[in-house]
C-alpha cells in the first residue's frame, strides 16, 4: 500500500525534473534571444509545456497536503551542461543541441514511466493521461527534427 508521504516524495522527484527542464529551456531561450534566431518559437512552446507540467505537479503535491519543492538541480546534473553553456551552438539546426534536448526529454519520459508504480490512482492518472503524452510529443518532435537534420 502506498503511503501519502511516499506519493508526495515521488511527485516532488518528478517536480524537480520539470523545474530543471524549465530552467534549462529558459536559459536556452535567453541565449537564442541574444542571437536573434527563429528557433525561439519551438523552444518557447517546450518551455511553456514544461511550466504547465510544473503547475500540475505542484497542485498534485499540495492536494495531498505536501509542500512542493521549489528548486532543482540544473541540467548540469543530467550530463548536458554544454547544452546551455555560454557560446554553445544553441540552435535547432545544430544536431548536437537537438540530440542533447532529445536525451533530456527521453530521460524525463523514463522518469514518468518509472514513477507510475509509486503513485496513487489520482496521481497515476495525471501522469498517464497528461504528463506522459506531453513528454512523448516532445520526444517525437525532437526526433523528427533530428531526422530532418540528418537528411
Amino acid at each position: 500500500m502506498l503511503l501519502p508521504h511516499d506519493v508526495i516524495e515521488r511527485l516532488n522527484d518528478l517536480l524537480r525534473v520539470e523545474l530543471a527542464a524549465v530552467a534549462g529551456y529558459q536559459k536556452a531561450l535567453r541565449a537564442l534571444k541574444k542571437k536573434a534566431v527563429g528557433d525561439s518559437d519551438h523552444m518557447l512552446r517546450f518551455a511553456s509545456e514544461h511550466q504547465r507540467t510544473v503547475t500540475a505537479l505542484q497542485g498534485s503535491v499540495q492536494a495531498r497536503g505536501g509542500a512542493p519543492v521549489v528548486t532543482a538541480e540544473p541540467w548540469d546534473g543530467w550530463g548536458v551542461a554544454a547544452l546551455t553553456a555560454e557560446g554553445a551552438q544553441i540552435r535547432l539546426e545544430n544536431k548536437e543541441f537537438v540530440g542533447a534536448l532529445l536525451e533530456v526529454e527521453r530521460r524525463g519520459l523514463a522518469e514518468y514511466e518509472a514513477a507510475l508504480t509509486s503513485l496513487d490512482e489520482e496521481a497515476r492518472e495525471l501522469v498517464e493521461l497528461e504528463l506522459i503524452p506531453r513528454q512523448r510529443r516532445h520526444v517525437a518532435g525532437l526526433t523528427a527534427m533530428l531526422v530532418l537534420l540528418a537528411a
